[in-house]
């Protein structure tokens, strides 16, 4: 069994698309793998001469899709393909690839992901790859937005769209009414800040810039330590080093590492990183 890469790095999870090759013939088996050697998010961590072998491999290799040949002794890879829908497997994506045209029909049947002829064109390689991109992009975009809205409906009742709904409605002040206002030194000033013009406030070390809606302010203070006087309900972790409004979010964007970007009603943009993605750890944290 082929050991994982485990340098290559790729798409919205953050791993490579982990790829077994299934084909009875060994020359099928090493022309697929020169395709594939170069390609930075794939990864190939299994390759079988047989479908019995396959399944003895699943437990190890786990694979996110499986290049698999269908006219193998044995087993056929439509009959594996049965096997793999039957199974904790299913999920698994299959591309099929046979020299035998006829067989489209039955790939069509299982929901294959796509249908290599033999001998295929580089550029019909490449078309494959998209659609393994595309459809793993999509599967993890949606399975972000499910996290996202488990999370917060433990918190708040509510699924994601009404609580975005909410903060759309909600009046600025009304989630801490008896704290609306925070005291700042910069420079030599003291300022008196409405909570509810501040947009977002980013790190630099052990000073801070606090965007509001009347402009920027420079304050040597920890994020850390200023984090703690603000009202956990209205302002949230986005990363280590930013803090946004709620009340002032207007739309949260996945982006193609598998960050958001969380828009704010003045326009500026603030990335969420995976470890408070859409604010959801410190949301479950405090909560």
């Amino acid at each position: 069994m082929l050991e994982p890469n485990v340098h290559k790095i790729s798409l919205e999870q953050g791993r490579a698309i982990r790829v077994m090759l299934v084909d009875d013939e060994s020359l099928a088996r090493e022309g697929l793998k020169i395709h594939l050697k170069d390609i930075e998010y794939i990864d190939i961590v299994g390759e079988c001469a047989s479908a019995i072998d396959a399944i003895g491999q699943m437990d190890s290799c786990r694979p996110d899709v499986i290049f698999l040949d269908i006219e193998m002794p044995g087993m056929s890879g439509t009959e594996f393909a049965q096997w793999l829908m039957q199974s904790s497997y299913k999920d698994c994506a299959i591309v099929f690839v046979t020299a035998f045209k006829e067989f489209a029909v039955e790939a069509f049947d299982f929901k294959a992901l796509d249908y290599l002829l033999k001998p295929f064109a580089g550029d019909r390689f490449e078309a494959c790859l998209q659609k393994i991109r595309s459809a793993f992009d999509l599967r993890e975009k949606s399975q972000q937005h499910e996290a996202l809205n488990d999370l917060i409906l433990r918190k708040t009742g509510s699924s994601v769209d009404i609580f975005m709904h909410k903060l759309a409605q909600a009046q600025p002040g009304n989630l801490n009414a008896s704290h609306d206002t925070i005291s700042l030194k910069s420079g030599t000033q003291w300022l008196r800040i409405k909570l509810e013009s501040i947009l977002w406030i980013e790190a630099a070390g052990d000073y801070m810039c606090v965007h509001t809606e009347g402009g920027n302010h420079i304050i040597r203070k920890p994020l850390k330590e200023f984090e703690k006087e603000l009202c956990v309900k209205q302002f949230m972790r986005a990363s280590r080093s930013a803090i946004i409004n709620l009340t002032k979010l207007t739309s949260l964007t996945p982006n193609s590492n598998g960050e958001y970007l969380a828009l704010l009603s003045s326009g500026d943009s603030v990335k969420v990183s995976r470890k408070y993605k859409l604010q959801l750890k410190e949301l479950g944290a405090n909560g």
